[in-house]
């Protein structure tokens, strides 16, 4: 309950928020949203088609009102902050019996899940988010041992049901089979035998599902045309080292939320001996190592840098257009938080040890974690703040990437809408000097110049 209420307070801000970026065509512009005929017509045609549902009834219910739609965004937030809660349960002794607490309460009130909660469209995140962690904790119970074969197979089916919903919502949750053999693995520590009989017996139905959904999406003409489209716009390699670039610089927004932004202007890396390339190579061995080393000793950290990367790969194996959008380190951040948290705890129960007279760590650590949460739900309140205007927003992102086309861009086109056609042609012709094949910014500064001198 503390938890909840400290998140609902500090996305309060949220309810202000208005329809950004990608909100205007896939949901207010979007004609098969308009009418439950229309919606159910094209529904075998859609890619996302629970995402797209769940809109359907935003928009049936509240128009263009943006509180209703994050009502819900809020909700499923909530929702996976109290699934991570109950996971956590199950998966610590009585020495880390505040870490499920502090590790659900840190992962509400971070500042980067504010483009996925704020961001209407960030729903993708939530709400696939929401399911795969549903589906986890599921699976835990279904897998527990004491419980009677019906109820467990209520479970499963309820995990089954679940991992479908979270592949309607985004395609990334097809990592969770992977995300069974981590916890079956690094956390329950199920020996050969035990996890081969556990894969057959409850993992198999998920690959089941998975190959399925994939066998589908393969002949779908929409996913078909998104696949091809995603390998052909940048090679395997460039892109694995420049997302892996990208992974790196996320932990670093963790831990500074000041260089969010809803752009980022990230290097494209096309070779190993690029900078920084050897460096994140070196940090991502270093935590792999870590990875390993703290299998027996500190299985929850194994477990949460195993996530982490695992919620990141499909970004670092299939090619996007953004190398970065922090929406997608929604799942991923859990594990980081979680890894920091246990740290923190047996840092802290080791100096109690330690010490003879420990009676001042206590209110030490309290003092210390209560500065963290404020100052937590102060940069999650200030980020909320941006999405009230799109001006703020985009020009938040253009004095973090000063130098990236589509920032300034997307900050014209917002001055053009609202007639101020001198600050628009500022933003389209710097987007066009950035990047002179951007043709977008190129037609955007013609149509300003036109309206200007009363031609259009």
């Amino acid at each position: 309950m503390v938890a909840a209420a400290v998140m609902v307070a500090t996305y309060a801000g949220a309810w202000y928020g208005d329809f950004q970026f990608d909100d205007f065509h896939s949901i207010l512009e979007n004609p098969h949203l308009e009418r439950w005929q229309t919606f159910i017509g094209h529904l075998d045609h859609m890619v996302r088609p629970v995402l797209y549902a769940s809109f359907f009834t935003d928009r049936s219910l509240y128009g263009a009102s943006p509180t209703g739609y994050h009502v819900l965004n809020l909700l499923f937030h909530l929702g996976s902050g109290f699934l991570i809660y109950r996971i956590l349960v199950r998966a610590v002794g009585e020495e880390l019996r505040y870490v499920p607490f502090w590790t659900a309460l840190l992962f509400l009130i971070h500042p980067i899940t504010t483009e996925t909660v704020t961001y209407i469209s960030g729903r993708a995140t939530g709400l696939m988010g929401f399911l795969y962690l549903l589906a986890l904790a599921f699976y835990i119970e279904a897998t527990a041992s004491q419980l009677e074969r019906v109820p467990s197979r209520m479970y499963l089916f309820g995990a089954l049901l679940s991992f479908m919903l979270a592949l309607g919502s985004k395609e990334t949750a097809m990592t969770l089979p992977f995300a069974f053999s981590l916890w079956d693995i690094l956390v329950r520590r199920l020996d050969r035998a035990e996890f081969r009989q556990r894969f057959w017996s409850c993992h198999l139905p998920f690959w089941f599902v998975l190959f399925a959904v994939a066998a589908w999406a393969w002949w779908h003409p929409r996913y078909s045309a998104l696949v091809k489209f995603s390998f052909d716009s940048r090679p395997f390699w460039d892109n694995l080292l420049s997302e892996l670039h990208a992974g790196m610089y996320s932990m670093w927004l963790l831990v500074a939320p000041w260089q969010q932004s809803f752009d980022h202007d990230l290097l494209l890396l096309r070779s190993w001996t690029e900078w920084p390339v050897p460096v994140d190579l070196l940090l991502f061995a270093g935590m792999m190592a870590v990875m390993w080393l703290a299998i027996r000793r500190l299985p929850l950290v194994s477990f949460g840098l195993a996530w982490s990367w695992l919620q990141l790969s499909p970004m670092m194996l299939i090619p996007r257009n953004d190398l970065l959008s922090e929406r997608n380190l929604y799942l991923a951040s859990f594990g980081f938080v979680l890894v920091c948290v246990v740290l923190l705890s047996h840092f802290v129960h080791a100096v109690t040890e330690a010490c003879t007279r420990p009676a001042w760590l206590p209110p030490a650590a309290n003092v210390v974690a209560v500065a963290v949460v404020l100052a937590f739900c102060l940069a999650t309140v200030q980020r909320n703040t941006l999405y009230r205007d799109p001006v703020l927003l985009w020009s938040d992102a253009v004095n973090k990437a000063p130098q990236k086309a589509r920032p300034h861009n997307n900050l014209g086109h917002i001055y053009a809408e609202r007639g101020d056609w001198e600050e628009a042609i500022v933003h389209f012709r710097m987007a066009a000097q950035l990047d002179p094949e951007y043709r977008t910014a190129q037609d955007n500064l013609r149509d300003a110049y036109l309206h200007q001198v009363g031609r259009r």
